[in-house]
Order: C-alpha cells, then sequence, then structure tokens
C-alpha cells in the first residue's frame, strides 16, 4: 500500500527537463574564417583563433620571433643536441620522436638566415679580386677598358649578346675588385642550396643499398648536418668581427678557427655512423666516398653561382 502510495507522489512530480548547456549559435560570435559558431578561443572547424584583431607592432615582432625559434624552448634544445650528440638529432627524428625539437627544414632555414645575414653585413668593403698598381682603376680609370678587351673571349664569339654580358661583367669586378660579384653570389648561394642539398642526398643514397634507407633519412641527414655547418659559420664570423674589432681576441679566434675546421670531418664521420649505423670499416669507406662526392659538386655548384653572379651584375 505505501509503495502505491509512493508511485502515484512519483507521477504526480513534473518531468524534469535537460538544463540548455549552451545558448543558441544564433547569440553566439562566428568565426570571421569560416562562418562557424566559437566556442572557445579557437575554431572548432578550421582552427583560426577567435580573436583576429589588427595586431600592435609588438605582437608582430613576437609572432616573427616565435614563428622562426618556436619560442618553447625547441630551438636549444635542438641545437644543444646538433652540437654535442653527432646524428641524434637526426636519430630521434626518423625514430618518431619529434616532438621535443624542431623541424629539420625549420633548424636549417633558421640558422642558413643568420649565417647569409651576418655574411652580407661582414667586410663590405672588402676586395676580392687584388690588381697590380697599373690596372687599378683608382690611379688609371680605362684600366678595366682595357684589362678586359685583352681576355680573350673566342668560346662566346658566336653568342655577342653573352659576349657583351660577360665583358660588361669583367669590367664591373676590375672596377670595385669584385665586390659586387660577391653580394650577388651571396644572395644567390642560399637558393642554391635548395639543389645542392638533394643532388647529395641522393648520391648518399646510392651509397647504402643494403641496408637501404630512405631518400627521406638522407635527406634530413644533410639538413641537419648543414645545419651544424651553418651554426659553426656563425661562431667564425662573428669571432673574426670580434677580433677586427678587438686585436687581443686574435689568438683565440685562431684557435677557434683551428678547432671548428677540424671538427667538422669529425663530426660528420661520427653522425654518418650513429645515424647509418655501420661498423668503423665501412662507415670510413663511404665517409671518404662522401667527401670527394661532395667537393666535386659543392665546387659545381659555387661555379654555377658565381657564372649566374657575374652575368647578374
Amino acid at each position: 500500500m505505501v509503495a502505491f502510495r509512493g508511485l502515484e507522489k512519483a507521477r504526480e512530480w513534473p518531468a524534469m527537463e535537460a538544463p540548455d548547456l549552451e545558448p543558441p549559435t544564433a547569440d553566439r560570435a562566428r568565426c570571421r574564417n569560416c562562418g562557424a559558431a566559437l566556442f572557445g578561443r579557437y575554431c572548432a572547424d578550421c582552427s583560426q583563433p577567435a580573436d583576429v584583431h589588427v595586431p600592435s607592432t609588438h605582437e608582430i615582432v613576437h609572432e616573427v620571433l616565435e614563428g622562426l625559434t618556436h619560442s618553447d624552448s625547441r630551438l636549444w634544445r635542438s641545437l644543444k643536441c646538433l652540437w654535442f650528440h653527432p646524428g641524434k638529432l637526426s636519430q630521434e627524428f626518423i625514430a618518431g620522436r619529434r616532438a621535443s625539437y624542431l623541424p629539420p627544414f625549420r633548424l636549417y632555414l633558421v640558422l642558413s638566415v643568420i649565417f647569409f645575414l651576418l655574411a652580407s653585413l661582414s667586410h663590405p668593403h672588402m676586395k676580392v679580386v687584388r690588381l697590380s698598381d697599373a690596372a687599378d682603376p683608382a690611379n688609371a680609370p680605362d684600366a678595366a677598358e682595357s684589362v678586359c678587351a685583352d681576355v680573350n673571349f673566342s668560346l662566346l664569339k658566336d653568342h655577342p649578346a653573352l659576349s657583351a654580358r660577360v665583358r660588361h661583367a669583367c669590367g664591373a669586378v676590375i672596377h670595385d675588385h669584385g665586390a659586387s660579384l660577391v653580394d650577388v653570389a651571396l644572395s644567390a648561394l642560399p637558393k642554391a642550396m635548395f639543389i645542392f642539398l638533394p643532388l647529395v642526398a641522393l648520391l648518399h643514397m646510392l651509397m647504402y643499398w643494403r641496408p637501404r634507407h630512405r631518400y627521406a633519412e638522407h635527406l634530413i641527414f644533410f639538413l641537419h648536418l648543414h645545419a651544424f655547418f651553418f651554426s659553426a659559420a656563425i661562431l667564425l664570423l662573428l669571432s673574426g668581427e670580434a677580433s677586427d674589432a678587438w686585436p687581443v681576441l686574435k689568438l683565440p679566434d685562431d684557435i677557434l678557427s683551428t678547432v671548428l675546421f677540424w671538427s667538422l670531418p669529425v663530426y660528420t664521420l661520427l653522425a654518418v655512423r650513429r645515424v647509418f649505423r655501420e661498423g668503423w670499416v665501412k662507415t670510413g669507406c663511404k665517409f671518404a666516398a662522401l667527401l670527394i662526392v661532395y667537393a666535386m659538386v659543392l665546387n659545381l655548384t659555387i661555379i654555377g653561382v658565381f657564372a649566374y653572379a657575374a652575368l647578374r651584375i
């Protein structure tokens, strides 16, 4: 009887409705990119931030620095691993442990941009071509024309336009001792590296048929290797500028230059062995072959860059 009365009272209670946890979408702000309703700081459909106000100058600078370095210490962790553990950065990326480090191309890009920027700013009045007093344009205004007129361009006799460009480049090089040639070459060299690196990685892959590695592994390895080269070159540029400003630093600069110069082949050998996991004998033989191939391709690249620069000045 008691249970029956309780059942009747339960029937008299009003049914509880589920609370409306979300206001109508008409009242919500919408993403300016895709028009979806916003439920937080980011759009759930396209991931654009909800706050899209016009940034201040401080915010723009911070965003640029964060885009380059990722501002979460991954750059410094990557540099530490790159410098003190040859080949480990490539090994970690290939193994899938990537969250703690910068991606290979971004690391390479950051260091290469810094290097070429410093290289373009250092020694702006250097003399690449040394001339005798008689041929120096400062002493003889017509020296450039006379010297270039004596050069034999017989190979270009069937190409008068190209011959004229080469003679013009010859005069420009003599006039400013090659400074303009180096400026144009430095601006073209970063672009040439995007041809040089994939080509060297392809040739290096041909040395590893058993066990075979994917081309991407070789490319990642050379991206990290050249990131180390660029970081070492940055130190050399900064050390050289410091020794020019303070002669007392000349001896430390010479010591640093010697150490870094000999560290490059040792670092490369250790990195190759760590990433591609072969014995010392096989690694040494392939390392010697790599040096020959690398030197040949690098020389051809530099010749091509300066030939391009000569036609552009």
